[in-house]
């Protein structure tokens, strides 16, 4: 329980949304507000820590500037303090440290110096009603083929949480995006009711799979009807994209043009696109993971037009009711699954690996534990491998 108390108060959820999380976990206590409170001060857990050292928190800034963080205004810097430091204390503090410590930075990321679109109107029954996947391809550079890093994520239109996010070095191969959709129903138990996707070859595995679970519950008259197809520019995760390229994204991508750029890294070579995969592909799905644990508990304002709730996307998904919504998850048996899995075939093989044994070994005795590696020091891992390892 402390740890769990611990978690959320980190995470900044409100005590009236604690309390949803610890009645559906803790039935066997009685819980109130008042409860909820001699516990977490039983526990010695507060949402502001104002013993902390101002010392700690520039540390803590100074580490996260180094890295992807570097993109991140005040607000999410905080939060993310929070969550991966376990520093909590107030926003304003943030501020201050930031304007002291990178001053340009902060002005540049002024949200309100940005144009914003008018936006459309949309609304939603509840989480798992309609699930938005695309692939990202900012990181692939030309023609999407420069770079072997794809990103494919899901997001739930209702509470705005991402369901899951792989960094793989193709997000355009069937295969690969049918086992992770299948990686997620395994971990879920739950079968959204419909999927938005682009029409491409790329959907094709997953959207079987999706049709033919549907199907065994005979809820629609038309399964394939559950597959809406549609340009990515109207699909509800293409605003999040910006928000990934504009506070993770970029920081990499600096690092991969300057490979490019010094003529230190060629695309046509087999070798150069092997290492640099074994190197950025697990840091860089190190930082996303990180990223969409803030996005997930990261509090979403009111929007205009926008008939979805505000508030935290993990609460809303966890208690739609609280916001006029209705989970419309189809729950799945490890049978269907499995038996799934077997007709789909994509379980069958490694799809992910696409490094050559020999060099994969090279690797491992040189840099056994990549995912390790501090984002700021990719490059020169890169750069590492390169230097010890050469094409047969």
């Amino acid at each position: 329980m402390e740890n769990d108390l611990r978690k959320y108060v980190s995470q900044n959820f409100k005590r009236s949304e604690i309390l949803d999380f610890v009645q559906r976990d803790f039935p066997e206590y009685t819980w109130s507000t008042a409860t909820l409170d001699r516990r977490l001060r039983h526990f010695g857990i507060y949402y502001i820590n104002y013993d902390t050292p101002v010392a700690a928190v520039s540390d803590a800034v100074q580490k996260e500037l180094e890295g992807p963080g570097k993109l991140l205004g005040y607000r999410a810097m905080n939060q993310k303090l929070r969550t991966e430091h376990n520093v909590q204390v107030p926003r304003h503090l943030v501020y201050n440290v930031m304007a002291e410590l990178d001053p340009e930075g902060l002005e540049a990321r002024n949200l309100q110096r940005k144009k914003k679109k008018v936006k459309g109107h949309f609304t939603s029954e509840g989480p798992l009603w309609v699930v938005s996947l695309d692939g990202h391809d900012k990181l692939c550079g030309y023609q999407n083929s420069t770079f072997p890093l794809g990103v494919y994520a899901g997001i739930d239109t209702f509470s705005r949480k991402i369901l899951f996010l792989f960094v793989c070095y193709s997000n355009s191969n069937p295969l690969v995006i049918g086992k992770m959709y299948l990686r997620y129903l395994f971990e879920s138990q739950m079968l959204p009711r419909n999927l938005r996707v682009d029409r491409g070859t790329e959907t094709g595995k997953m959207a079987t799979i999706h049709v033919f679970l549907l199907n065994q519950h005979g809820i629609m008259d038309d399964p394939t009807d559950s597959i809406i197809y549609g340009p990515s520019t109207s699909n509800k995760i293409e605003r999040w994209w910006r928000e990934l390229h504009e506070r993770l994204e970029k920081f990499f991508k600096e690092q991969l043009v300057a490979l490019l750029r010094g003529r230190e890294y060629d695309p046509h070579v087999a070798l150069h696109r092997q290492l640099l995969a074994y190197v950025f592909i697990p840091i860089v799905q190190r930082e996303c993971d990180i990223f969409v644990k803030y996005w997930n508990c990261h509090r979403i304002r009111g929007q205009d037009k926008l008939e979805i709730p505000a508030g935290v996307p993990d609460h809303i998904f966890s208690f739609p009711e609280q916001y006029g919504g209705t989970n419309m998850g189809i729950p799945l048996s490890n049978d269907q699954l499995r038996e799934v899995a077997e007709v789909s075939g994509v379980m069958d093989e490694d799809v992910f690996d696409f490094i050559d044994p020999r060099v994969k070994g090279e690797c491992l005795q040189l840099l056994p534990n990549p995912e390790k590696v501090e984002s700021k020091n990719a490059i020169e891992a890169f750069r590492f491998l390169k230097r010890n390892i050469t094409s047969p």
